[in-house]
């Protein structure tokens, strides 16, 4: 977060209140919203203040103190860089929330249940034998459908903008798929591990240039997420044999945990709210979640699901918290114990399908 939001708020409030010499503002409780700010000065200091759609420019002003600040939308010129807030996981309609989605393996159809307004989307995209990689790859906040095809080693994206795909290919047919944000510029990488060399390939959406990282043995599998809080995701592996977590985090630093066994479905995500990935677990034969604090890696565990159950693990209410969530194959359920709006249960599917938040479950 910019310091020199509390400035630029200052200079909000001189500029509504035109022709009137006041000095800058300090504390009190303002709301401005859709205001774009050309230049000024001043600065402000305590109170709480909310921004959004806000445009702020580099030359706004000095610095501020105090206070509590919260911009959303918006982008802040000048001073020290900031990390875009975390969006929501498998958001179709870009809400900011984790839809009720599935893969149709037999017809290669995709169905989702729209949280912005409740209603239903689907599209024929691909076949059984595709591995589903969905992700934001054209960067327009809203989730792409889209799979990669072992047999060619080939990525389709069918874009959310316009229904319209494009194919390219990158991996070979033994590799797995893991696609993620590596580079920080809010749009999905191509990105697979190949286990019998234990090397990653990421192509970067940033520049179009593919990056190699060595990590991982032969067994491991991949669990990319941002687990230092960067805006990045960071290279990791899961080694099932051991129950092991590898990470190589972009910012902080390799680190390596034992957490789990070589049973359990692996489910990585900020169920904290800290805005760091949590190292976490969904143990099928309880239907307990386990989660391992990136705060000071203390852990905790809860049950929710039963045996049978497929682990779907997003953020069902948008509040920039992971919430366990399960699908129910013999009823088509879903169970989700989301962080802020409770419990939700949905019926939404058919025997056989195949829940999108489950696709880079380990």
């Amino acid at each position: 977060m910019r310091r020199n939001v509390p400035s630029v708020l200052s200079i909000v409030v001189l500029v509504v209140a035109a022709g009137v010499n006041i000095p800058a503002q300090s504390g009190g409780n303002f709301t401005i919203t859709k205001s774009v700010i050309a230049g000024g000065g001043g600065s402000a200091s305590g109170g709480s203040f909310s921004v959004n759609g806000t445009i702020g420019q580099s030359v706004a002003g000095g610095p501020a103190t105090g206070g509590s600040f919260s911009l959303y939308s918006g982008f802040w010129g000048g001073g020290a860089s900031s990390v875009a807030p975390p969006r929501g996981p498998f958001d179709y309609d870009g809400d900011g929330k984790t839809d009720v989605s599935v893969f149709r393996p037999g017809p290669g159809e995709w169905w989702y249940l729209r949280s912005s307004d409740g209603g239903n989307y689907a599209a024929a995209f691909g076949q059984s034998t595709d591995k589903i990689v969905p992700g934001d790859y054209t960067g327009d906040g809203k989730w792409d459908i889209a799979f990669f095809r072992p047999s060619e080693g080939a990525w389709y994206i069918l874009r959310s903008e316009d229904s319209t795909f494009f194919a390219f290919p990158f991996g070979a047919g033994t590799d797995v798929p893991a696609p993620a944000d590596y580079d920080g510029d809010n749009r999905t990488d191509a990105a697979v591990y190949r286990p019998s060399s234990a090397t990653w390939f990421i192509l970067r959406s940033s520049d179009g240039q593919v990056g190699f990282v060595g990590f991982g043995v032969d067994g491991d599998q991949p669990v990319p997420a941002d687990y230092d809080g960067d805006g990045k995701a960071d290279v990791a592996v899961w080694r099932p044999s051991l129950g092991q977590w590898w990470l190589l985090r972009s910012t902080a630093g390799p680190i390596a945990f034992a957490f789990g066994t070589a049973t359990d479905r692996t489910v990585p995500g900020d169920f904290t709210g800290d805005g760091k990935a949590d190292v976490a677990y969904f143990r099928p034969s309880t239907g307990e979640w386990f989660i391992l604090r990136s705060e000071d890696f203390s852990f905790f565990g809860f049950p929710f699901g039963t045996t049978g159950d497929v682990p779907a693990p997003g953020d069902y209410d948008g509040d920039g918290r992971f919430d366990a969530a399960v699908f129910r194959p013999s009823s088509s359920f879903w169970f989700a114990n989301r962080s802020t709006a409770g419990i939700l249960i949905q019926q939404f599917g058919i025997p056989g399908d195949v829940p999108t938040p489950n696709a880079f479950v380990r």
